[in-house]
């Protein structure tokens, strides 16, 4: 199979990107990467049906639908990348989702942001959330009194709010597995904004939050 990825209405080639030829049962059968001008080759040793998926750094994975290759069959296809979730970056789209769950008076720059680029490289090292702010370095915020305790921002003696997919919940960061966690940013208080009280999204008795993000996290 050979082709090109472009992505938008201006079908600019995406360049430079993994992309995977994925068997009926989603195993991987080939992998390669675009060239500068998006284009690609694959190869599969039987006939059957697969599918091509596109790992964008930065990006959710988009993959296309089901398609059958013939036997000694050479296929040439564009791959057209449309749509919220594969012309909006993850950074924007978690961003957004903060907005929605503290206000939007939310500082959003999220310098303490882990995406799920960063968190596969963790992952293969880490077994809780706590393993993943710790490897990760988020700066500032650090796994206190482990195995269990709890996230503290530097300068403060009490617990952040831990948020799973935008709801507060009463988890330590050893119960949380790394292996569903697809993003992670931390915000200190004063970083939150007015909105995140008044509107009851955070107990006054927390210092900061840090939103999780599992796997089943999607755009909406």
């Amino acid at each position: 199979m050979a082709g090109i990825v472009v992505v938008g209405e201006q079908k600019s080639a995406v360049g430079k990107t993994p992309v995977v030829l994925l068997d009926g049962r989603e195993n991987v059968v080939d992998t390669s990467s675009t060239d500068v001008f998006g284009g690609f080759t694959l190869t599969a040793e039987k006939p059957g049906k697969y599918s091509v998926l596109v790992r964008r750094e930065g990006y959710y994975p988009v993959s296309t639908e089901r398609f059958e290759l013939l036997e000694d069959e050479t296929r040439n296809d564009t791959i057209f990348l449309l749509g919220p979730q594969a012309e909006t970056s993850v950074r924007e789209i978690i961003a957004e989702e903060m907005r929605r769950i503290f206000g939007s008076s939310v500082q959003s720059a999220l310098h303490r942001y882990l995406g799920p680029d960063d968190i596969e490289k963790l992952r293969p090292h880490a077994f809780s959330l706590g393993d993943l702010v710790r490897s990760g370095r988020l700066a500032g915020l650090s796994w206190a009194n482990q195995p269990s305790g709890c996230l503290r921002f530097s300068a403060t003696y009490g617990c952040a709010q831990i948020f799973l997919d935008g709801i507060p919940v009463n988890m330590r960061p050893d119960q949380v597995s790394a292996s569903d966690v697809e993003a992670i940013v931390a915000l200190r208080d004063t970083e939150l904004g007015i909105m995140a009280t008044t509107r009851g999204a955070l107990d006054n008795s927390q210092y900061g939050a840090v939103a999780v993000f599992t796997r089943r996290f999607r755009v909406r």
